[in-house]
């Protein structure tokens, strides 16, 4: 019997009506299968008297086995069995009291907090949506990690890249890092690698955690949060006690008194009933266990010196005497790399939180239209997954948010096409929202408000419905207050408006209730910590550029001022390009700063929604004449999903290919380039890229870039490149490997043989070649045992890369005479045989 596994048969008793409740429905249990407690204890693999302990809550608490084993004997699953686990822990476990209110509340908070994107009324629970993203490591320029000082180099000559100046959009993977004197097959964590997202709460240290908007960010924390608490709440073991907090809340106070005023103030409407003091925070939540901050929204503040003192807060508590108490997973937008290299370095792991893939998003679709109650959410998710590629918009709608918004407004309307724009997609559903707020009869916001105001009289309830008529200008004015800085509290900004100016004989407190719930009752805010807030970034930025273009006149000076700065720069047209003649500097246009990319993009799809010919001066001129950086912009607009005018976008994939195609310009300006026309014109890209990768008077690791790139565009050419670089003696050993596992995607055996060709070849590094049999002992077991005892014949062999072959011997599951791998060989011994 194994009676003790797991922690023993019982444990001490907590809360006594909680384990009679479990006691209970044990015994209900079996009584409903008909078992005896005999049968029950030789099916579970346990004692008699275990299970009589079991059933009789006298006897104790059963132990997290005993409850497992007798639990799936009974045929206890899903819900049923959670809220035994939930029954124990409320038994067994000796949590503080404060301790256990606070993750309670939280739990509650995680559960109940409105997400945004969703309709009033409809909103299922997160968790029946949510579908778990995955993170992957940010890569420098130079493909490593941020958690890492190593650097990429040559594994066959042992030379380092010369560095290139590298902007946020330049980073991808080059390889694995292969620093001096550490051996290459070491470096198996590379910037390629994928967690889970749960996988954050296992991780040690702090963590940096990106997206572009609506990438899923908050919801991530939120399910951190919930699993986390879940952890404690359920008596398993706690990897960390999880406390969520907005970035805005960190500035100009301690942590732990920031800590406390952030959960007093969020958890308060959530069943916490006692202050929390930042002393709470001082101490672990349990003996060996942290606090796991997670900071929410640091790139909505917009004061760059604001975000450098969360940062360096969050720091000095890492850098500190404390370090093991905490530990911090921030999400952000992406931010200049410089901001948090001055303050976190290289002590916080880099994420990009990753989209959906395809798959995903057709399971997000089949989830929300099984929550409609559609007779086949399958076939409607088809439907959906077909009009997302007739629209265009398949790579948007990865974007979680995105996601949500299009299955609402197709569930609505599933025989309309869907919107073409990010900015029309807000539009629809923003216009949705307010038919649904009009339509909601007698518990709608009109309805209410006449009900509460009726005994003033006809001239109060007709201003009223003046007033919420006018509710979409008012919300829209206060979110470009927002955006502009206006960090006044939100009802304060409304009541001060004259379009909301309170009826005659109407109370001035009642006026404020009416429009307090017409704003929490608009689908676009919500109250967070007894303030009004907007549900997402993305809805403040939509509402303000909405609000930026609401005449013809305020359009065109938003339009003028955001794109007019210009700066001196040298000519990078078609007759300067490698001359080596004195050169006279040009004004040149710049773009919008990065920070301002989404509003931006909002503001270009409103104003041309408005006026067609709007925006197409400013932005064709953006990107003529070689100006990369415009060209860049209108990338990253088109990738958030903005419509570019046809003119601007001709004119920067001329500039982008005349750069890109110039042999006397910089290899990584030409690679930027190519980068940059794929995101704009991918069709016309393919060429540019496969003609790079075969250039070999640039840098390998910028072939390689070239090469990925054309095989996203085009697998079949793409991989013939990848396999034609993986056998170019001119290319660098680390990329050659790389390209070699970049074919295993396409062509298994291709990639095998390419493997086995490096592995053999007497002119690479002997570190190189065994990193390509360690490969290839993944492919193709066989060949790599015989490259392998290839290798080991090699006397010179240092013992290391002796060891690094004994473990894929290992792995494939062979043994070797003795003599052949004795790691304490000195290199150059010969064999005692």
């Amino acid at each position: 019997m194994n009676d003790l596994a797991g922690g023993g048969g019982v444990s001490p008793a907590g809360d006594s009506r909680a384990n009679a409740e479990l006691s209970y429905r044990l015994r209900r249990a079996l009584a409903d299968k008909g078992m005896r407690q005999s049968d029950l204890a030789g099916k579970a693999e346990v004692s008699k008297g275990t299970v009589s302990n079991a059933l009789n809550p006298d006897k104790g608490v059963p132990s997290q086995f005993t409850l497992e084993q007798l639990a799936r004997v009974l045929g206890i699953g899903g819900d049923s069995l959670r809220e035994l686990y939930r029954l124990r822990a409320e038994a067994t476990t000796d949590l503080p009291t404060q301790l256990r209110a606070y993750l309670s509340a939280a739990q509650r908070a995680a559960r109940e907090h409105p997400y945004p994107g969703v309709l009033p009324g409809i909103a299922p629970p997160l968790a029946a949506i949510y579908l778990h993203q995955r993170v992957r490591h940010q890569a420098r320029a130079d493909g490593t990690r941020w958690d890492t000082d190593d650097r990429w180099e040559d594994a066959s000559t042992g030379t380092p890249p010369t560095p290139e100046p590298a902007s946020a959009l330049s980073r991808a993977q080059l390889g694995p890092p292969a620093a001096p004197g550490v051996p290459a097959f070491s470096r198996r964590a590379s910037a390629d690698e994928r967690l889970s997202a749960d996988e954050l709460l296992a991780l040690q240290g702090t963590c940096l955690v990106t997206a572009g908007p609506g990438g899923g960010k908050s919801s991530l924390l939120r399910t951190l949060l919930e699993t986390g608490v879940g952890d404690f709440l359920q008596g398993l073991t706690p990897r960390a006690a999880p406390v969520l907090v907005p970035a805005a809340a960190l500035p100009g106070r301690p942590l732990a008194g920031a800590l406390a005023a952030a959960v007093n103030a969020d958890l308060s409407s959530h069943g916490l009933l006692e202050e929390i003091r930042p002393e709470f925070f001082l101490a672990p939540p349990s003996p060996g266990v942290p606090w796991l901050i997670l900071v929410d929204g640091l790139d909505e503040i917009t004061s760059a010196s604001t975000r450098h003192e969360v940062l360096r807060a969050v720091s000095a508590v890492i850098n500190g005497k404390d370090a093991g108490q905490y530990r911090f997973i921030i999400a952000s937008r992406p931010l200049p790399d410089a901001e948090i290299d001055a303050t976190l370095g290289a002590k916080a792991s880099r994420f990009d939180l990753q989209p959906f893939s395809f798959a995903d998003l057709q399971q997000v679709a089949r989830n929300w239209f099984g929550h409609f109650d559609l007779p086949d959410p399958d076939s409607v998710a088809e439907q959906f997954m077909r009009a997302l590629t007739a629209a265009s918009l398949a790579d948007l709608a990865r974007i979680p948010l995105m996601a949500s918004i299009l299955c609402q407004l197709h569930a609505v309307a599933p025989d309309q096409p869907l919107p073409a724009s990010r900015g029309q997609i807000y539009s629809d559903f923003i216009s949705l929202l307010y038919k649904r707020q009009h339509a909601a009869g007698a518990s709608g916001v009109r309805a209410q408000a006449r009900v509460t105001l009726q005994g003033y009289g006809g001239n109060a309830l007709a201003h009223t419905e003046g007033v919420l008529d006018r509710l979409p200008d008012v919300i829209a004015r206060l979110a470009a207050g927002r955006y502009s800085g206006d960090t006044r509290p939100t009802m304060a900004v409304v009541m001060a408006q004259a379009e909301t100016s309170c009826p005659p004989g109407v109370p001035r407190d009642e006026w404020h209730a009416v429009l307090k719930s017409a704003l929490q009752r608009s689908g676009l805010m919500t109250t967070h910590a007894g303030e009004l807030v907007f549900l997402h970034q993305t809805l403040l930025e939509y509402l303000a550029a909405r609000h930026a273009c609401r005449s013809p006149a305020s359009r065109a000076r938003t339009l003028e001022k955001a794109f007019t700065h210009v700066r001196w720069q040298w000519p990078w047209s078609a007759d300067a390009l490698g001359s080596h003649r004195r050169l006279t500097p040009r004004r040149l246009l710049i773009p919008p700063h990065g920070d301002d990319n989404s509003y931006i993009g909002f503001l270009i799809d409103v104003a041309q929604e408005q006026d067609l010919e709007a925006t197409g001066p400013y932005l064709q001129r953006l990107a003529a004449d070689g100006n990369i950086e415009g060209c860049r912009f209108l990338a990253e607009q088109a990738q958030l999903g903005t419509t570019i005018p046809t003119s601007a976008a001709r004119a920067a994939a001329e500039s982008c290919t005349l750069l890109a195609s110039r042999p006397a310009l910089r290899g990584y300006w030409r690679l930027e380039a190519a980068k940059i026309l794929t995101r704009i014109d991918h069709l016309s890209a393919i060429d540019l890229c496969i003609g790079l990768a075969e250039d070999q008077s640039i840098r390998s690791d910028w072939r390689l870039q070239a090469a990925e790139m054309a095989t996203d565009i085009d697998n079949d050419r793409g991989a013939s490149v990848l396999a034609a670089l993986a056998a170019d003696p001119t290319v660098h050993a680390s990329a050659r490997l790389h390209a070699a596992r970049s074919v295993i995607r396409y062509d298994k055996e291709h990639a095998a043989d390419l493997l086995v060709s490096l592995a053999s070849n007497h002119d690479l590094s002997r570190a190189s070649r065994v990193n390509a049999a360690e490969r290839l002992a993944e492919l193709d077991p066989p060949r790599a045992e015989d490259v392998c005892a290839a290798l080991l014949e090699n006397t010179a062999l240092p013992p290391y890369l002796r060891i690094a072959i004994l473990d894929v011997f290992t792995q494939l599951g062979d043994q070797l005479p003795e003599e052949l791998y004795d790691p304490t060989k000195k290199p150059g011994t010969p064999s005692d045989g």
